[in-house]
Order: C-alpha cells, then structure tokens, then sequence
C-alpha cells in the first residue's frame, strides 16, 4: 500500500493530479469556513447549544444537514450550500431527461449533447441556489420559527433587505463556484469532483464522531461492549460495502475473427461486466439530499398538519428509515435504466463481431442483457438499503441519544457508504493509471481484486 501512494508521486501526469485535486479541497474547505459577513457569531454558537438541549428533532436535523456541509451550517460560512444544490439539479434533470423528448435526444446526442445537458443542470444550479440562500436569510431574522427555539432572533446584526439581497448574492456565488471547482477535479483531477466534495465534508466529521463515543463511555452511557459493537459495525458495513462496489457477473462474450496464418474464423472469448450495484453511491446521495428538504417545509409550514406529517420525517424513525429505503430502491432502479442501455450494447456488440453464447444478435442479446441487468440490481438495490439502513437500527438498539446521528452517520449507514464507494471508485482510476506506467497498485500483484486476472 505504502509503495502504491510512492508510485504515485512517480508518475508525473498522477502527481499533478493529485495535487491539483488537494489543492481544489483546501480552496471547498477554506468555503466551509469563512462566516457570512453580517452574522453574530456569539449568537450563532449560544443558538447550536440551545438546539443540543431543547430540540431533539431540529439537533438530528441539523445535525445531518452539517454533516453533508462539512462543518459549514454551524458556522453559517457562505459555502454552507455546498455542492447539494448541483445534486439536486442533477436529479431533476435525470428525472426530466426521459419526459422530454428534447432532452432524451440530446443525452443520445453523444459528447455535444451531454454538454448541452450540463450546461442546463447548470443554469437550473444557479436558480437553486438563489431560491435556497434567499430562503436562508430570511430564516435568519427569526431562526426560531425554522427550528423551533425560542428566542435568539438577534442573530442578524442589521436586519433588512439589504442583508437579504447580499447574503443571497455571497452564498449563491460560493456555492457556483464549488459546483465549478467540483467540475474542475472530475476534468483535471482524480475522481468525480461532487462525490469527492462530499467525501470529504463526511470526513470532516471524523473528530466530532470519535469524540461523541468517547464522550458516552466516560459519562457511563456506552460499555465497552457497546463501543466494541460500534466499531464491528464499522469493519461489517465497510468489508459489504466493498463486497457490494466490487461484485459483477461476467457475460461470456465471443469474438470471430480472422486468423492471420490461414483464411479461417477462430473464436476468442472475454467478458462482459455487469456491475451488481451499477449505480454506486448515487442513489444514496440522492436520497440523502431529497430527505434534507421536508423536515425544513414542515417546521416552516407548522400547523396541526406539520405536528402530524413531522413524525414521518423526523430523522432515524421507522417512517423515516422506510422512506429513505424506497427513495434509495427508486433512484438505483432509475439512475440504472439511465445509464444502462442494452440495446445499444446489443448494436455495439454485433458490430464488433461479438456475441454472446445462446443467444442471437440483436434483439435476443438485448432482451437478455435487459434481465440479467434487472436481476441484479434487484439484488445490488436491496443490499445498498439494508447497508443502508441497518446500522441506524443497531444504533437505535444501542440506545438513543442527543449524538447518536453524528455516530451514525460516521460509523455506519448512509456517510460510511458514500465514503467507502468513492474511495473505491478513485482507487480504480488511480489503479489503471499505474498499472499503464508499468507500477503496481495497492494490492499486490499490481491490480485490484476485480481486476485480478
């Protein structure tokens, strides 16, 4: 593993890359730190501590939200938006793509269609994040009515439109520019940019959840039996997250081709790849990202109907745990039938002078790519929402508590996956990139494990 990162800083094109991809991380983070000008700080931490003490539900929210922000919501800093406004103009799109025939021609469309696409995911960015930070200021007059606890609307030094209008041009323009360096690393760098910026804001949490468990074996809450079962969940979730990212089925594919010592046709024979969970961490950002939003209409809203619809929101609940589970199922079934074309497979294997074995070219090769596609990611999106939702059901057996989210959302669960599966991902690329220069990667042998042989 050591000689695998040492061989990196040998390959001049992955150097740079690294590099520049560290470098884009410290430019997100310095975001994620500087505070909104026109907000007392000393208000701000006096309103964290009220939230810890007085509201359960509003602490676990905000508690997720700040998660997902890398720090950036506790400190109100002006990247507090972050890259969550791309993801949610990614998932419209992804859901308008097959409504609109424009649009579903336009992804056909190759490279200048994708680009199109981005362009407009973009533009639907920039409208989100201007509704979402206007929003934002105006909640900060009277942050109680948003989180339901009394007082604390001094918050704002000089309240008026003029805050208003600058806090909204400030936060929209730092959340577009993460959204931009995020492109930048996917170009450039290593990786995919959004789900590096979100990795790293989960990471940003590490200390706080390692202090959280210390914290409750000191106060006599949490045994060392309990700790020892945190972090079994810990190695269980991340040793079934590989498994999970890692397992494909093979589809036997056979090659006719010219012999070059004789005019006859011999066959080769190689594989297709099936991914189990072809999806990744996406479905899970997704979902994560769209059950941020309720919580915050139904505490705005308020009312008998919000003191109804609250409990199925409210955060770690059954409700909320089989809420997540569909949107989890529904976005890996979705982001699958997206990306995952068999037809076209079928066309491209036909021309290439390839086949799979039983089954004609063409139709018969997409019906059969199309259900053993099927097939597998029922499986693969069953396994995502059980490593999913799991440890939040140990955790709630462990006992509850006002830090138990910041534990779970590190040692298992939703955080735990989405950093095991991006790491995973730009592993791979790292990993193809020293085996091409002739270097081993970070397992012995110089390849992955889904790649041995």
């Amino acid at each position: 593993m050591l000689s695998a990162f040492r061989n990196m800083l040998k390959v001049q094109d992955l150097r740079k890359k690294l590099l520049y991809t560290v470098w884009i991380i410290v430019l997100v983070r310095v975001l994620k730190n500087v505070p909104i000008p026109g907000i007392d700080l000393t208000v701000l931490s006096d309103i964290m501590e009220s939230i810890k003490s007085q509201s359960e539900s509003a602490n676990k929210l905000v508690g997720m939200a700040n998660v997902f922000s890398g720090g950036a919501l506790q400190k109100l800093a002006i990247g507090v938006l972050g890259i969550m406004p791309y993801i949610t103009a990614s998932i419209i799109m992804q859901l308008m793509t097959p409504v609109f025939p424009n649009l579903e021609k336009l992804q056909k469309d190759g490279s200048h269609g994708r680009q199109k696409l981005n362009q407009y995911t973009r533009y639907m960015t920039i409208v989100i994040c201007a509704v979402q930070s206007c929003m934002m200021a105006i909640a900060m007059h009277t942050p109680s009515k948003l989180l339901g606890v009394a007082g604390f609307d001094n918050l704002v030094t000089d309240k008026g439109t003029a805050f208003v209008i600058q806090t909204t041009i400030i936060v929209t323009a730092a959340a577009i520019l993460i959204m931009w360096l995020g492109e930048q690393i996917t170009d450039k760098g290593l990786g995919n940019g959004a789900s590096i910026i979100i990795t790293i804001n989960v990471l940003s949490s590490m200390p706080q959840a390692f202090a959280a468990v210390y914290s409750k074996y000191q106060e006599g809450e949490w045994n060392l039996v309990q700790i020892l079962v945190v972090v079994g969940i810990l190695f269980m979730v991340t040793a079934a997250t590989v498994a999970l990212v890692q397992g494909m089925r093979k589809i036997p594919l056979k090659y006719a081709r010219d012999a070059a010592s004789r005019n006859a046709m011999i066959e080769k024979t190689s594989y297709l790849p099936l991914k189990v969970n072809h999806a990744g961490v996406m479905p899970i950002i997704f979902a994560s990202a769209l059950m941020m939003f309720p919580p915050m209409i139904i505490n705005k809203i308020g009312g008998s109907f919000a003191q109804t619809v609250a409990p199925w929101f409210s955060f770690g609940s059954t409700a909320y745990l089989i809420i997540q589970g569909l949107l989890i199922l529904v976005f890996t079934f979705f982001w699958v039938a997206t990306q995952f074309n068999p037809i076209q497979i079928a066309d491209d294997l036909n021309r290439s002078g390839a086949f799979v074995p039983g089954h004609r070219p063409g139709e018969p090769t997409s019906k059969f790519l199309n259900d053993t596609m099927t097939r597998i990611t029922v499986a693969g999106a069953i396994f995502l929402v059980i490593l999913a939702l799991l440890p939040y059901i140990l955790m709630n057996a462990l006992g509850s508590g006002s830090t138990d989210f910041i534990i779970t959302q590190f040692f298992g669960g939703t955080s735990l996956l989405i950093m095991v599966g991006v790491v995973l991902q730009t592993m791979q690329q790292i990993e193809v990139q020293l085996v091409q220069n002739n270097y081993d990667g970070f397992i012995t042998g110089g390849r992955l494990r889904s790649r041995k042989g």
